[in-house]
């Protein structure tokens, strides 16, 4: 009887635990060494920024260049690998072995099948930004060379607005097509950092229209889109409290906007 008792504790203990990560970690960022690591999730997704409110699951110190992390979690789940208050970098807390490379030029994790295709997108990503890098280059180099606005806005204006929405495109592509898991909402979470307060951006109507219940239900996505839309119909309140004066001048007259309460 006590032998079939303890077969069933060790079932339980087995099953009880969603995920286990192991994470081995290389740096070859110097500035590292010695530093404390800190892996963290946004524990119920109502904050903008993981870093405020966030929980840490783990923490090492940079020996040498190397760290590790290992531990359980419930599910599946988007984390942050932080250094103080600065964002190292992403990546997702699923079952097995997980090797980080921490660097200046490209940092990524292999191991984990979801950890493979964030990294796959952010090497797409990053050819893309190296061109965005290389106009505005061009751009810098065009207004020490005496170029005027309008002449520089002639020569590479196109050519940075299909970089925009070529890069705003694969974003909103990667997170549609990953609605089912939590790159969608964790990779949303990551775009909305961006803004200093909750917006609807054309990009962020792109994503939500016609997405998923459970991907809107998220924790995080339906906070952020609760508060953009309020604040939406704040401005369209306010804006509908405004009228124009006209107020003569000696050169012509100025038009002004007046807020009424």
């Amino acid at each position: 009887m006590n032998k079939l008792l303890l077969i069933f504790s060790s079932i339980f203990l087995l099953c009880s635990c969603g995920e286990q990560y192991n994470i081995a970690g290389n740096s070859s960022v110097a500035s590292l060494d010695g530093r404390m690591l800190y892996l963290r999730i946004s524990p119920d997704g109502t904050t903008r920024t993981i870093e405020t409110t966030s929980l840490c699951l783990d923490s090492c110190e940079v020996v040498h260049g190397r760290f590790e992390f290992f531990g359980d979690v419930d599910s599946t789940m988007m984390a942050m690998l932080y250094t103080g208050k600065e964002c190292v970098m992403p990546l997702v807390l699923e079952n097995g072995k997980l090797d980080i490379q921490v660097d200046n030029i490209a940092p990524h994790v292999t191991g984990g099948k979801l950890n493979e295709r964030l990294y796959s997108f952010f090497k797409k990503r990053n050819r893309l930004d190296n061109e965005i890098w290389e106009l505005e280059n061009k751009v810098m180099r065009m207004m020490r060379e005496g170029y005027s606005p309008a002449e520089i806005q002639k020569k590479v204006g196109k050519r940075a607005e299909e970089l925009n929405e070529k890069a705003q495109e694969m974003e909103t592509r990667f997170v549609k097509e990953n609605y089912d898991n939590v790159l969608g909402p964790g990779f949303f979470m990551l775009l909305c950092r961006q803004y200093p307060s909750p917006i609807m951006t054309e990009q962020i109507s792109k994503i939500v229209k016609g997405a998923p219940a459970h991907f809107l239900n998220d924790p995080f996505v339906s906070h952020y889109l609760q508060q953009a839309r309020l604040r939406s119909e704040t401005e369209k309140k306010n804006n509908g409290n405004v009228f124009e004066m006209t107020i003569p001048e000696h050169n012509g007259s100025t038009v002004i906007k007046v807020n009424c309460p």
